[in-house]
């Protein structure tokens, strides 16, 4: 039962920890936010910092790697889809969910930290999402390029798009890239195997 305890604490601390950084990386920068700066407004001391974490990019990369599975997991969801070009429009329409939905938030913590770990940890997590889904059409579907260039494609151009939405709120509606999102066809990316 104290086993169970002490890992509820641990959860909960490294999760305050985590949405802590995020708060303060809408803000600012990840250089220019301290350890110091973190327990303050996490309102917890160093020492119980240091128990979880070595420093602020060991934290930034926790935090990353729960947003990475947040991700994964709301765009791996067990849905049926009839062909492969029809789940990838459905990810596609996922992502400008989450886009307009956590437009503000992204936007902040982007804002200060557009380089590196964080656009690459979306990326990363977006293209393996795109490429689990794929992966359930290898047996009855050809593709026209491994399923791994098809996911990277497709994630560097969601993120992309995303950025855009984020540099430039007023130029597209969530209803205009719904629509356009209708209006792609990936069908020559995906053709049904032949029964011989």
């Amino acid at each position: 039962m104290l086993k169970e305890k002490e890992d509820l604490r641990v959860i909960r601390t490294r999760k305050l920890l985590c949405n802590t950084l995020l708060d303060l990386m809408q803000e600012d920068s990840i250089e220019k936010i301290s350890v110091i700066d973190l327990c303050n407004a996490a309102m917890i001391n160093r020492a119980t910092f240091y128990a979880h974490f070595e420093d602020k990019y060991h934290l930034l990369n926790y935090a990353l790697e729960e947003l990475k599975d947040s991700l994964y997991k709301s765009f791996t969801k067990d849905k049926k889809f009839d062909s492969p070009a029809q789940a990838v429009k459905a990810l596609l329409t996922m992502g400008v969910d989450f886009v307009f939905d956590n437009r503000n938030h992204i936007a902040n913590l982007l804002r200060h930290n557009r380089g590196g770990k964080v656009l690459e940890t979306i990326r990363e997590s977006i293209t393996q999402s795109i490429k689990y889904q794929l992966g359930k059409y290898k047996a009855t579907y050809d593709f026209a390029a491994p399923a791994g260039i098809i996911s990277k494609f497709l994630a560097g151009g969601m993120l992309s798009t995303a950025l855009s939405v984020l540099d430039n709120p007023e130029a597209y509606t969530y209803d205009d890239f719904i629509k356009y999102i209708s209006s792609l066809s990936f069908d020559d990316l995906f053709k049904p195997k032949r029964k011989d």
